[in-house]
């Protein structure tokens, strides 16, 4: 097989409106009732974005082949002690995504941010660390099965030379853009864009999804990074990857935007549902705490928690900027009522606060 050689964009000539029409309706309007329901929310919507942006991360590295539950991730990441390139990977997304939402303050979506966040990626000790970091491609790579050569290879990308070129060219339309189409449809081509061009030697895949929450809260169309379709994707892997391989034929794209905007309408229309349940559990769960203990201290307790749903006393102490010697004492009194449960460890205690682990995995 020979390197592909993408489309320019814009590709309006070859997009197909009436044919995803419908689904483009109904995506943009449970994007938007989503976040009006995060508006809503009586928990502050950077606490309520954490655990949904860390299963993010954990759905989008899980297409990629890592195999490393939601709580594992959150226990890893409150005691770092035993080495889990697993659950670093998913870690190294979510910084990723959050360094992504601080740099569009003073950068556009560009080269420059896309090697800035491939570097934290692959950070940390994980695989690929040592496949060019923060740089894109001087060699040819291929996508296929496992074991497969670039003869047997299901797609091959871009040779190396054309890199620059072609990412150039979708900054440009990135930043830039010269067609009529909606930003939900953009993201659907920009997104498969980048898998096309597949500018580094790793992590393209996970990079390429980071880029949908970050492109849309940067065209407005979100307020924050907060909408993540990878659980749909992952759920839907093979058609995924299929329908992508599509847009490199002419004839496949609308049939691929019409795929991506179905995933959008079904993430959005579940995180409203999520929301909702997380409202209740919070109202439920506070009013019953704050008949247990009498402080004002409790409103900041319960939220930390729906922020770390698994936690040690020194991190959720840290975050609702409560003493320890008081926050234990609180946990202690939530652990004899089962609103959380423990490991009972002696020392590094952890807490379990299942009722929202539940709603999340």
């Amino acid at each position: 097989m020979r390197p592909f050689k993408p489309l320019e964009l814009p590709i309006e000539d070859h997009i197909r409106p009436l044919e995803f029409y419908n689904e483009l309706i109904s995506a943009n309007t449970n994007v938007g009732k989503f976040q009006v329901m995060l508006k809503k929310s009586k928990i502050n919507e950077d606490f309520l974005i954490t655990p949904l942006s860390l299963q993010e991360a954990l759905q989008s590295t899980k297409i990629e082949g890592t195999q490393v539950t939601f709580d594992e991730v959150l226990e890893f990441d409150i005691d770092k002690k035993e080495k889990n390139d697993d659950a670093q990977e998913v870690l190294n997304y979510y910084e990723a995504l959050q360094y992504g939402k601080q740099a569009l303050s003073r950068l556009p979506i560009s080269t420059r941010m896309f090697k800035e966040l491939h570097q934290i990626l692959l950070s940390g000790g994980v695989r690929g660390e040592s496949r060019a970091p923060g740089e894109y491609r001087s060699i040819q790579n291929f996508i296929g099965p496992e074991g497969c050569t670039i003869k047997t290879a299901t797609f091959v990308p871009p040779e190396p030379q054309a890199v620059n070129f072609c990412m150039s060219n979708l900054e440009k339309y990135i930043n830039e853009p010269k067609d009529d189409l909606h930003p939900l449809v953009r993201i659907a081509i920009i997104h498969a864009q980048f898998e096309t061009i597949h500018p580094f030697l790793d992590g393209n895949g996970r990079i390429g999804r980071i880029l949908i929450p970050l492109y849309l809260y940067d065209v407005e169309l979100i307020d924050s990074p907060n909408l993540f379709i990878s659980e749909t994707l992952e759920k839907d892997k093979h058609k995924y990857y299929r329908l992508l391989n599509g847009t490199r034929k002419e004839e496949g794209w609308n049939e691929w935007i019409k795929f991506f905007l179905e995933s959008v309408n079904k993430q959005a229309l579940k995180n409203i549902n999520i929301v909702d349940e997380i409202d209740n559990l919070y109202e439920k769960d506070l009013e019953k705490t704050m008949s247990l203990i009498n402080s004002t201290n409790v409103v900041d307790l319960i939220k930390s928690m729906f922020q770390r749903p698994i936690f040690d006393v020194k991190t959720i102490s840290s975050i609702a900027g409560i003493p320890d010697t008081t926050c234990r004492r609180y946990l202690s009194i939530l652990e004899e009522e089962r609103i959380i449960y423990s490991d009972n460890k002696m020392r590094n205690r952890k807490y379990y606060y299942y009722n929202l682990l539940d709603l999340l995995r």
